[in-house]
């Protein structure tokens, strides 16, 4: 059975995440400063929050009975896009991109198309946002401008590309695509062109997020068994595993300094150091928290 859009993204191409029914509550960890967004059903349904990155001040950005999920900052940090599937008709689901004041104020729709649009990501100039999308019968890459206008479909193969992320120099866009028959991460060029695998291996390897720097990408891969993070050099070499967890982890992004990672296991959201050390849990509750995204 083809699984529901919804239930797609969250499970990632990985596996929905199973999470405990008693989490116990913990001090603020030392993460350093700055916001995370991120996604959680902590009132019945996925909406979006931010925290701080320690966990404390949590704030609800949207409180719509839709499925709002995959947050994606601005460069700048006074926006957020998302998916969702506010605007459905009853009876389907329809997700597409949106876009709102970093406050959760000012909604704008992005794309309008009977197709599944979601996984946004912004350029670095602020301009234009990548996303995945079956409008043309399977999962492609897309670029479209904020303002909805300028839609350029980027990837044409017979393979599933999704989780498009831009190069912090606005050169390169890293995905995941099945081409080879399992998840690989490739990049591209910004146009299209250059297609390279980077990872290279014959496990499932997901989530690539750039680091602030353009010379690492985080990742996160069951190469060694269970889903883990994993940092390698942009090319594709030096990979080094962070993680080791009893669940799976997964979607790692990184702090604006570079110096830490924050990524979703066993429902939850962790920071870990760029070199392993110091993991620490920031979020603690009975519900399923997702995708963080480190404010820029």
């Amino acid at each position: 059975m083809t699984p529901s859009p919804i239930r797609r993204i969250v499970a990632g191409l990985t596996t929905l995440l199973a999470f405990s029914a008693c989490k116990e509550p913990q001090a603020p960890p030392n993460v350093g400063p700055g916001q995370i967004a991120f996604a959680s059903d902590r009132t019945g349904q996925f909406d979006l929050y931010v925290m701080n990155a320690n966990g404390t001040a949590i704030h609800r950005l949207t409180d719509q009975l839709a499925f709002d999920f995959w947050p994606s900052w601005s460069p700048d940090g006074s926006r957020i896009a998302f998916t969702s599937d506010r605007d459905s008709q009853t009876g389907s689901v329809n997700l597409e991109i949106y876009v709102m004041n970093a406050d959760g104020t000012g909604v704008a729709r992005v794309t309008s198309d009977t197709a599944q649009d979601d996984e946004p990501a912004w350029s670095p100039d602020g301009t234009r946002l990548a996303f995945r999308s079956d409008r043309d019968g399977k999962d492609e890459i897309y670029v479209v401008n904020v303002d909805g206008t300028g839609l350029v479909r980027l990837t044409a193969d017979t393979a599933s590309d999704v989780q498009p992320v831009w190069a912090p120099d606005g050169s390169k866009i890293a995905f995941v695509t099945t081409r080879d028959g399992n998840p690989e991460i490739y990049v591209m060029n910004a146009d299209g062109t250059g297609v390279v695998n980077l990872s290279a291996n014959p496990a499932s390897d997901l989530g690539p997020a750039w680091s602030p720097d353009g010379t690492k990408l985080a990742f996160h891969s069951n190469r060694d068994g269970t889903f883990e993070i994993y940092v390698m050099n942009a090319d594709g070499s030096g990979v080094v595993r962070l993680t080791n967890l009893s669940a799976p982890s997964e979607l790692p992004s990184w702090s604006p300094d570079g110096s830490r990672i924050a990524f979703d296991s066993d429902a939850e959201i962790y920071v870990v150091r760029a070199d392993g050390t110091g993991l620490a849990r920031v979020t603690g509750t009975d519900a399923a928290n997702y995708v963080p995204r480190w404010r820029p």
